[in-house]
């Protein structure tokens, strides 16, 4: 069962299905159970000694194994790798762990999967995972060609890591004309981003320039307060021309000390240099700090 916000486009949802023993092992039971929220996953231990890995949103089997003929007793989920670790009655210690980059595929491959592509890509939409690529630039492209510039947005919004939402997809939306009416693709593109996820560097140092060059300071700083953007020295650079204070919060969220100094010297925040320094272990070169300060305030 689903609990919290569900990921975007779905519904919460309450699944239940049996679970099918191994052949060898018809009267075995669970004994044991750790969710892998990473990856979506649910593993199970039964008391013969077999390994069980779930996917959570149909309850799919994606994976059977015995891994011991020992009774295991207790198990922990590894919090560095999402994994599993468990010791047995004999005093193995065993340790299971996904391998990410091959677990799309491998289920987009499983032909004891029902559905399984399907499958493989909703876990690759849920959970950020790589090995769905095409799919994603298909769907993609599809809807760039047909003119549903949403829709394309959507699709570059749900997939993994940087294969759509880099600078060559904001090139092709900012080449498209405007339109009669409503708004330009590109700003479709942004606004539907925002929906439901952050800009990363590259959307976020894209974006956010024409935002101010319109005055609306107060949008950005909203999007600051709610993450929508993600820091770097280059965002705080952009919007230091417009607001130094704001500029002050982005270069401290992007972990720039040196600039974050220069903005407290720069906002007349000189009493909460020294402070800055001690609470972040940082030793600056303070002739630099003086010689930046002198000008501005002599």
């Amino acid at each position: 069962m689903e609990i919290g916000n569900p990921a975007p486009g779905d519904n919460k949802f309450r699944i239940t299905v049996d679970i099918s023993m191994a052949p060898d092992a018809i009267g075995d039971f669970p004994i044991l159970m750790q969710a892998a929220p990473k990856y979506g996953l649910i593993f199970m231990i039964t008391k013969m000694g077999y390994f069980f890995m779930f996917e959570s949103f149909k309850g799919s089997l994606i994976y059977r194994q015995r891994i011991t003929d020992q009774l295991i007793f207790t198990s922990v989920r590894n919090m560095t790798t999402d994994g599993l670790i468990c010791i047995s009655k004999a005093g193995q210690i065993l340790s299971i762990n996904v391998e990410e980059n091959n677990l799309v595929k491998f289920v987009m491959n499983a032909q004891h999967i029902q559905d399984n592509r399907n499958v493989a890509f909703r876990m690759a939409q849920r959970y950020s995972l790589s090995g769905a690529d095409e799919i994603f630039l298909q769907q993609f492209n599809q809807c760039f060609a047909m003119g549903d510039y949403a829709g394309a947005a959507r699709a570059a919004r749900e997939s993994p890591g940087s294969i759509i939402r880099n600078q060559e997809t904001i090139n092709k939306f900012k080449s498209l004309p405007n339109p009669p009416q409503g708004p330009h693709p590109s700003l479709i593109y942004f606004s539907t981003l925002l929906e439901t996820s952050k800009l990363n560097e590259i959307e976020s140092l894209v974006f956010v320039p024409p935002v101010l060059q319109q005055g609306k300071q107060a949008i950005v700083e909203d999007w600051i307060a709610k993450d929508k953007l993600t820091m770097s020295d280059a965002l705080g650079d952009v919007i230091r021309q417009y607001n130094p204070t704001m500029a002050l919060k982005v270069y401290q969220n992007a972990g720039a000390p040196d600039k974050v100094i220069m903005g407290l010297v720069e906002t007349q925040q000189f009493d909460k240099i020294v402070p800055y320094c001690q609470q972040t272990n940082y030793k600056p070169d303070f002739m630099k700090i003086l010689r930046a300060m002198v000008p501005n305030n002599p």
